[in-house]
């Protein structure tokens, strides 16, 4: 009876910890926000512009470590953001779960993505911003 329980203990944690991987691959491919939030200021103006344009944006996690950032938002601020990334790079920092974008000289300091999965949703909260971003991979 005791070999079994431990068993089925075992089973259920490989299970969980197999269905929640994130590595590299898992983030490797082009990704559509379902849901944005702003987890601090959200009345701010500044706020809801950058909610709304990372809400309309499609992020591309290119196998070759290219990274590239296009959103239907107009907004002034979301266009200077897409200038900033072009021709940026992204890692990813397996025991962080975070991903790194920018330039290697800049140590890829122009965003940081915290990943994460919870009630099976692929959650990446923008670390500066504190802007929370229900993901679907396309």
């Amino acid at each position: 009876m005791k070999t079994r329980f431990l068993l089925l203990v075992f089973l259920f944690a490989f299970a969980t910890a197999q269905s929640q991987t994130i590595d590299e691959a898992f983030i490797t491919g082009k990704w559509k926000v379902k849901k944005a939030t702003a987890l601090k200021e959200a009345e701010k103006a500044e706020t809801k512009e950058l909610v709304t344009g990372f809400q309309k944006g499609t992020y591309n996690f290119n196998a070759d470590h290219s990274f590239t950032f296009e959103t239907k938002s107009s907004a002034e601020m979301m266009e200077k953001l897409e200038k900033l990334f072009r021709n940026n790079k992204w890692i990813f920092d397996k025991k962080k779960k975070q991903i790194k974008v920018g330039l290697k000289k800049e140590g890829y300091s122009n965003m940081t993505f915290l990943v994460s999965v919870k009630e099976k949703k692929i959650i990446f909260v923008i670390e500066d911003a504190q802007i929370e971003l229900v993901m679907k991979k396309q």
